[in-house]
């Protein structure tokens, strides 16, 4: 049986719930958030490399009724996998885990902020889209 060994529960991301990995102010890649919590998150985007293995700055935001960012965001990365091969040679879709570390106070406060309003669980009634 499979033991969860993550400290956080991760909850879905709504619609509209993305994140750029920034290196040297340029943006490597960004992608639709799939799950994330205080602890971390993970990601699914299209690529034309191989898999991640680097540290970045990410940058979390979503827009639905609302807004919201969190800019300068630390993680390493834990696990940057090709999802099932597509028939695109040269692109393929990718999901990416990452694991936050060294959040200020102020980033807890921002990213519990966005988990509230572009994440669900499973287990909620509420439409997960909105």
């Amino acid at each position: 049986m499979y033991k969860e060994k993550r400290k956080f529960e991760r909850l879905n991301g709504k619609k509209g719930a993305f994140a750029a990995f920034i290196r040297s102010n340029d943006i490597i890649y960004m992608g639709q958030i799939q799950d994330i919590s205080i602890g971390g998150l993970c990601i699914q985007y299209l690529s034309t490399n191989e898999d991640n293995k680097e540290c970045y700055e990410i940058k979390i935001f979503g827009r639905n009724d609302r807004s919201l960012q969190v800019d300068s965001v630390q993680g390493r990365i834990v696990y940057d996998h090709q999802v099932p091969p597509c028939s695109w040679e040269q692109i393929s879709m990718r999901r990416c885990g990452v694991e936050f570390e060294n959040l200020s106070v102020k980033h807890l406060s921002m990213l519990q902020d966005f988990i509230d309003h572009f994440a669900f669980s499973e287990t909620q009634s509420d439409n997960p889209t909105g």
